[in-house]
């Protein structure tokens, strides 16, 4: 026993070796502190995640206060989140939504948590930081029209980007609530033309509708047989019991030996029921003396105008001026002048003459010649239309060297006269337009300012990817849709305010994936165009400029009254059009350069919350 107190002692007394237990101890204290650090450093990383997340929920979700709940809001905001921090190693929950819908302001409470690296080898497993956002609108009033650019080269996933990154623009800028202030939107899909749809009649002016046609005929009545041509001067003809008078125009044909005389009109000096002599239609004497010898047979035919043209009878009025070019179509019997355009010579007022045609002769633009009896067997139907410009038709040179006749479409091209300008419509009309297969008219007509999202989203889920690039067009469009010049022309709910009406701004965005390439002369595609071949294009050019010169005329007025936001989609490498829009827009500020999809849906939320005056006011 007392060997085994003196061992016990002499192990109480001895200090050897004790360090290592100690810092055995300690090391675990030091590593925890050590590390505290680094798992600090880790929880404000993913704090600053988190509230970046929170942030954008939202600024996403506060047009939403208008119309859900704030349970609901909470819900989607704490999938937002989720979804935008993406790393299962970050814990992090939306704990409240609240929301003053007079203030305008949307409140989200939330927390992060994530588990510890270090700090739990002394029991603290895991580290929460609380979080908080609030968005706040504006209250002013605000009228914004986008116009978007669906050509051609923005198919693919572009389109759908430029679908997506155009509804979620529809969501922050209009309100679901439109009091105590008001934000419209309007859109304005652009290609080779942009589409006024139900409004094209008020931007272009009416169109003249077709006139039925009821009569189609060279020829007052049948003809008589000739018996007899003398070789004299003037020639004088027999034809038993011919009818005609002094003055009148007639036709010959069909005559064998004398066959100078046939297919030619004449006029008429009468002898006596049974002979007259002939003159030229100008009045000189026709002589014969040098003719043939006269044979046998021919009819002579009186005529029903004084150059024995093709006559043509409406059941209206047709309202035509002579030197005008009309269209014939469907018409039943004599279908060879269908589908073919005429100067008027004579009219009446339900009646007219082609030009360049006859009895043997159809006009030189027109199909192939008929025979005479082709000319009497109209039968039923048809219509007659103006093919001037602004017409349903129109009859014009292409830059090929042909004549064509197009017709009209309800898009619409630059006016010539206050072009750069956002005159009223009534004081100076748009040009229509009469589209080729370069330069289609766009298939999406315009919607103007509106708070009905249902009808925007409609839209913009349906835009297309088609044609070439008349930027210009949806540009001054764009200016159009926010000018309260353009507001006669529009329902009451889509006029646009006053310049200086108070607490109101007003804001254009431009979008483009590429060069403007395509103007017109005439509502046709210009032949100093840049897109297309001769064939679809008319043998003027531009009277304005090519389409880079008139966007910048444009931007340049437009600016004077309209904040102006441009975005540049996929033109890395076009310098020239980053220059466009880059001076286009306000200020440098106002330009966004996106290239690639996700870069164009930032640019929108970005344009979006600015306009809104949303901001992250907590």
């Amino acid at each position: 026993m007392r060997n085994f107190l003196k061992l016990v002692g002499r192990f109480g007394a001895d200090e050897r070796g004790v360090f290592g237990v100690i810092f055995a101890v300690m090391a675990i204290v030091i590593v925890a502190f050590s590390g505290a650090v680094v798992d600090y450093v880790s929880v404000q990383q993913a704090k600053t995640r988190a509230q970046v997340a929170l942030d954008a929920a939202a600024l996403a979700l506060q047009p939403k206060i208008y119309t859900d709940t704030e349970s609901q809001i909470k819900a989607t905001a704490d999938s937002l989140v989720l979804e935008r921090i993406a790393d299962s190693a970050i814990e992090a929950h939306v704990t409240s939504a609240t929301f003053n819908q007079t203030l305008g302001t949307l409140q989200l409470q939330a927390y992060v948590k994530i588990d510890t690296l270090f700090v739990k080898l002394v029991g603290v497993n895991s580290l929460t930081a609380s979080l908080l956002s609030e968005a706040t609108r504006g209250a002013t009033n605000i009228e914004v029209a986008l116009a978007l650019d669906t050509t051609g080269s923005m198919g693919g996933s572009k389109i759908k980007a430029l679908r997506d990154a155009t509804n979620e623009l529809i969501d922050i800028v209009v309100k679901d609530v439109q009091t105590p202030t008001y934000s419209k939107l309007a859109l304005v899909p652009y290609s080779a033309t942009v589409n006024p749809g139900i409004y094209a009649d008020a931007a272009r002016g009416p169109v003249d509708s077709a006139k039925p046609i009821n009569g189609v005929a060279w020829a007052k009545r049948a003809g008589t047989n000739i018996t007899a041509v003398t070789k004299a001067n003037p020639a004088k003809v027999t034809s038993a019991g011919h009818g005609l008078s002094t003055g009148d125009t007639v036709w010959i044909d069909d005559v064998a030996g004398m066959t100078q005389l046939n297919k030619k009109a004449y006029r008429v000096t009468r002898i006596d029921a049974n002979t007259f002599t002939l003159q030229t239609t100008a009045g000189a004497n026709v002589s014969s003396s040098s003719y043939s010898n006269y044979s046998s047979g021919g009819t002579v035919t009186a005529c029903k105008t004084s150059g024995c043209e093709i006559n043509v009878t409406t059941s209206v009025a047709h309202g035509f001026a002579t030197g005008i070019n009309v269209y014939l179509k469907s018409v039943g019997g004599t279908s060879k002048i269908s589908n073919s355009a005429y100067a008027i010579t004579q009219q009446s007022g339900n009646a007219f003459s082609l030009d360049g045609t006859n009895p043997t002769t159809i006009a030189s633009n027109s199909v192939s010649p008929p025979t005479k009896t082709t000319y009497q067997s109209y039968s039923s139907g048809g219509d007659a239309y103006c093919a001037m410009l602004g017409c349903e038709y129109y009859y014009f040179k292409r830059a090929s060297g042909d004549w064509v006749v197009w017709q009209i479409s309800t898009c619409a091209t630059e006016r010539t006269s206050y072009a750069f300008t956002d005159a009223s419509p009534s004081t100076a009309l748009l040009n229509p337009n009469y589209p080729s297969s370069t330069a289609p008219c766009v298939t999406v007509p315009i919607v103007p300012l509106t708070t009905d999202k249902t009808a925007l989203h409609d839209t913009a889920d349906s835009l297309p990817a088609q044609g070439a690039t008349a930027g210009h067009l949806g540009l001054a469009w764009a200016w159009y849709m926010v000018s309260p010049n353009f507001s006669n022309m529009l329902p009451a709910a889509s006029k646009p305010g006053a310049y200086d009406a108070e607490n109101l701004r007003k804001f254009v965005i431009l979008m483009t994936d590429g060069a403007f390439n395509t103007m017109y002369c005439d509502a046709v595609l210009s032949r100093d165009a840049t897109n297309g071949n001769n064939s679809v294009k008319n043998s003027c050019n531009a009277p304005n400029g090519s389409a880079w010169t008139q966007a910048t005329k444009l931007c340049t007025e437009m600016k004077k009254e309209v904040t102006v936001f441009t975005v540049g989609f996929d033109i890395d490498n076009d310098t020239t059009t980053q220059n466009l829009m880059r001076n286009c827009a306000t200020s440098s500020e106002h330009f966004f350069l996106a290239s690639n999809d996700a870069q164009l849906l930032d640019a929108f939320r970005n344009i979006a919350e600015t306009i809104s005056q949303l901001r992250v006011s907590k």
